[in-house]
This record gives C-alpha cells, sequence and structure tokens, in this order.
C-alpha cells in the first residue's frame, strides 16, 4: 500500500508538470506575409481548435506565440494542418438538455484556425471544434467562399424527440450536381451522408473527382511492441475471522520473482502518445510456505507449501499527464486475468502427544482457483521514447470460495520495458 500512497502523491502534482511539458514536432508556420516558416511546433492533442501555437525555427531557440492575428496557417508535419479564415460559428446546442424547441439558426463571426480535412482542387473539407461542439466546413475553391455546412437539431413540439434540420445534405448535392453533374452515385451519397468527419471527408473526396488530398492524415492512431523484466513482490494471505480456516486469520507469506512482460500499445494519436490502449501478457513463478504451532490437547503444527505458476494478460488504458518529448510521466490502470498453475501440494496437520507424532494429508487443500482478475495500478515514466520505467500495486483478489474464509493474493511490481520503434 504504501507503492499507491506514493502514486497519490505524484498524481497531485500532476498540474505542476503540465506547465512544463512540451512536444515539439517538425512543422512550418505560414505567417500574416505569407512567408513560410520551417522550424518545430509544440504540438498538443488538441480536443478544440487551437487558438494559438508555439514555433520554433530550432529547438534550442525561444518560442515565438503564432496566433490567427500574425499567421495566416500551420502544419505539423504529415499530421495535421490549420489556416485561417473569417468564418460563421453557430451557436446552437446539440446537448438534449439544452436543445430549443425550434431550430436555432444564431452565429457569431469570428476569425480562427480552421482544420483542414481535405484538400481539392475544387472543394476543400475544414472543421472546428470548440467547447459545444464539431462544425463543418466547405470552401469552394472557384469562388474562394468558406461556408458553415448547416445542422441545427430541435426538440419537436411534443418535446419527446429530438429533430435534425439536415441542411448540410443539400449544400453537398447542390455542389455535386455543380462540379461532378451526372455522377449518380456521388448524388446518392450526399443526400444520405452523416453529420461526421468520415462520412464528409468520403463525400468532398467524391466532390473532387477521387483526386483529393488529406492533410490532416487519414489516421493518427498508432501501434508498437514492448518487452521487458521486472521484480514482483507477491502475498498470499488468509483471512479467517471465524476461526474456521486452515490458518489463523491475517496468517500470510510472500516471495520475490522475476517476472517477464510483452506486448502491443495501440497509440489514439501516435503524434503525441497521450493515451495508449495496452495489451500485455505477464509470467512470474514462486512459491509459498506456511507453518503455523498451537496447543491445544496436542502439540500441533499446520503446515502448506504451494508452488504457483503465473500467466496474466492485461488490457490496460494508459495516459500521460505529462507528455514531453523526452520524457513522459504516466498512470496506468487496467484489470489483469489471472491463470493459475500449482503444485500437487498437501495440507499437512502433524499433532504430537507423549512422544508420539500422526500426520493427516489433505490434498489440495485449500482449493485454489485456477483463474482470477485482479487490478494493477501503474505509474512510472518513459525516457527517450524507448525504456519505461515503472511501478504497481495489484489490489487484492481471491483465490478461493469457501464461505467461512478466504485467501487473497496480491503484489507489488517494479520493472523496466524497452518500446520498439
Amino acid at each position: 500500500m504504501k507503492y499507491l500512497f506514493y502514486l497519490v502523491i505524484l498524481l497531485s502534482q500532476a498540474p505542476l508538470f503540465s506547465h512544463a511539458q512540451s512536444n515539439y514536432k517538425p512543422g512550418y508556420v505560414v505567417n500574416s506575409k505569407n512567408d513560410t516558416l520551417k522550424g518545430f511546433i509544440d504540438y498538443r492533442e488538441w480536443n478544440k481548435n487551437p487558438k494559438e501555437v508555439n514555433f520554433k525555427q530550432n529547438l534550442a531557440a525561444s518560442p515565438q506565440k503564432f496566433t490567427p492575428v500574425n499567421a495566416n496557417a500551420f502544419a505539423i508535419t504529415d499530421a495535421e494542418y490549420y489556416e485561417k479564415f473569417i468564418v460563421k460559428i453557430s451557436t446552437s446546442e446539440i446537448q438534449p438538455d439544452k436543445l430549443s424547441l425550434a431550430p436555432d439558426t444564431a452565429y457569431v463571426t469570428d476569425t480562427v484556425f480552421l482544420k483542414n480535412l481535405v484538400n481539392g482542387k475544387t472543394i476543400s473539407l475544414y472543421e472546428f471544434t470548440n467547447s459545444q461542439k464539431s462544425s463543418f466546413y466547405i470552401l469552394d475553391k472557384l469562388t474562394r467562399q468558406i461556408n458553415y455546412l448547416k445542422q441545427y437539431l430541435f426538440y419537436a413540439d411534443d418535446q419527446q424527440s429530438v429533430s435534425n434540420l439536415n441542411i448540410y445534405n443539400n449544400q453537398l448535392t447542390r455542389l455535386a450536381y455543380e462540379y461532378q453533374p451526372g455522377n449518380k452515385k456521388l448524388l446518392s451519397h450526399t443526400r444520405v451522408a452523416s453529420y461526421s468527419e468520415s462520412s464528409l471527408k468520403a463525400v468532398a473526396i467524391e466532390l473532387n473527382g477521387g483526386n483529393a488530398t488529406q492533410q490532416a492524415v487519414h489516421s493518427s492512431s498508432g501501434i508498437r511492441f514492448f518487452a521487458g523484466a521486472g521484480i514482483r513482490y507477491s502475498k498470499l494471505q488468509f483471512n479467517s475471522p471465524t476461526g474456521a480456516g486452515p490458518f489463523s486469520n491475517g496468517m500470510h507469506d510472500s516471495y520475490t520473482s522475476p517476472v517477464l512482460t510483452a506486448g502491443v500499445d495501440f497509440l489514439a494519436n501516435k503524434y503525441t502518445e497521450k493515451i495508449a490502449f495496452r495489451f500485455e501478457f505477464q509470467a512470474a513463478a514462486g512459491s509459498y510456505q506456511f507453518s503455523e504451532n498451537y496447543t491445544n490437547v496436542y502439540d500441533t503444527q499446520n503446515s502448506l507449501a504451494i508452488k504457483q505458476f503465473h500467466l496474466s494478460a492485461i488490457p490496460q488504458i494508459i495516459y500521460n499527464f505529462y507528455n514531453a518529448d523526452k520524457l513522459k510521466v504516466f498512470i496506468d490502470l487496467g484489470a489483469a486475468m489471472n491463470v493459475f498453475k500449482y503444485n500437487n501440494y498437501d495440507f499437512v496437520i502433524s499433532r504430537t502427544f507423549g512422544g508420539t507424532t500422526s500426520v493427516d494429508r489433505q490434498n489440495k487443500y485449500p482449493d485454489l482457483e485456477n483463474f482470477t482478475v485482479s487490478f494493477p495500478i501503474k505509474g512510472g515514466v518513459r525516457i527517450n521514447k524507448c525504456l519505461e520505467l515503472y511501478g504497481a500495486y495489484y489490489l487484492p483478489a481471491s483465490v478461493t470460495r469457501y464461505s467461512f474464509f478466504s485467501a487473497a493474493q496480491s503484489s507489488i511490481q517494479v520493472g523496466a520495458n524497452y518500446i520498439f520503434r
């Protein structure tokens, strides 16, 4: 539990870390004079369109701040591209508890960076996300006009159901008639396209005759593999408040053993690596030795020797709350599916009276589970993208099914993983 305490202390300092972190990636800025400045941009996993970015011409330089006031565009190489536009931003709500009783067509006009999704000869598709919702825009390359793809949600008269006013389908259909006349397949797509990035991307590419590019990459997700080793301290404790168990309440033993790890990470964004979904395999082996003496009519000794082989498959989620390029500090939560194999152990009761000793053996008692689920809490650091150092605490999980007593196993583990890139 000491590890869990230290982990809580570490997490409490997360806000201090967040101010210092940076993640500079190759990119460029187009300034207000339309000069292209090549260098590095502090790339964050933006959930909303950024209002400003930090830029360095080289990694040793001091950062410059660019906003829609002094920049026309910026890009992270092979990842994302943003361009400045003056646009109408819809203020209508999409949350059910905030919907109006009629289409809310109100908007504000603002100068913002729009994220480019599709760049074509005829039209380009952009996205703007704020705390309220995501909105999509179409730039007509021939007229140089950019228009909001309109969708409004509101309650019907009975206030029991939500209605959609999908004007964007008509907007896309008009563009299809103008730039791809006779393309019946495209017309059918524009009429049923959903208001989502993937659906609108597909239509935008078709509107360009299938020759459009996507300056925002097709997918920012990624995959990486790892392997490593560590040391595990495991404890098996009997809880027998009624005195009906093989050992007294709180009796425990522990072992320390090496553990081997390997697995794969699925990255939500391979450029920031802030969140990863990990599937990990672990293997370890060890033994417990229990011995307890007490006296009543006889001098009695209860003993138990268990060898345990332990395999785990652990799906988990990793979150880097400090996420600089060469140093990441993370917390990791998961669920370990544990498979155990035991030796042919015996529970031995030795009774001595008057110099005579009798021995009783109960094979496979107590009956230990071959499968359990436990919950690890892990924290650590990743250095230079490849070396991961961690500590983990596995919450106690019962390995028996008896009514009057139980045995629970918990573990503390430290180790290192090497990430293959």
